[in-house]
């Protein structure tokens, strides 16, 4: 568990990584009700609108669901703000990651 841990840090101090954790006292989120998915911007083109709307990735054991209705879309984006609303912020994260680390530590 540690060394998964460590990775954890590891990857988060990439730039285009940000590392949240979720507390158990917030409770159960939005999303314990979805299941994993993606949201899928895509980008402009010389600033223009994107040719593809925002879509919904989902995947399961049969195969995949891609969503793309605005109100299909809209209720991602509410599970995903509520996922952002109740986790720690980045920095107390990482501070939580390394004080379990440091108390697991050999």
């Amino acid at each position: 568990m540690v060394r998964q841990l460590r990775h954890l840090l590891d990857v988060a101090a990439l730039p285009t990584v940000s590392l949240r954790v979720l507390p158990l006292a917030a409770g159960p989120p939005l999303a314990s009700e979805t299941g994993t998915f993606v949201l899928l911007d895509f980008p402009q083109a010389f600033g223009r609108a994107s040719t593809e709307p925002t879509t919904v990735y989902l995947e399961n054991i049969t195969g995949a669901l891609y969503l793309d209705k605005p109100t299909e879309v809209a209720a991602f984006e509410h599970v995903w703000s509520d996922l952002e609303a109740l986790a720690s912020g980045e920095a107390e994260s990482e501070k939580l990651i390394t004080s379990i680390i440091e108390e697991h530590h050999d």
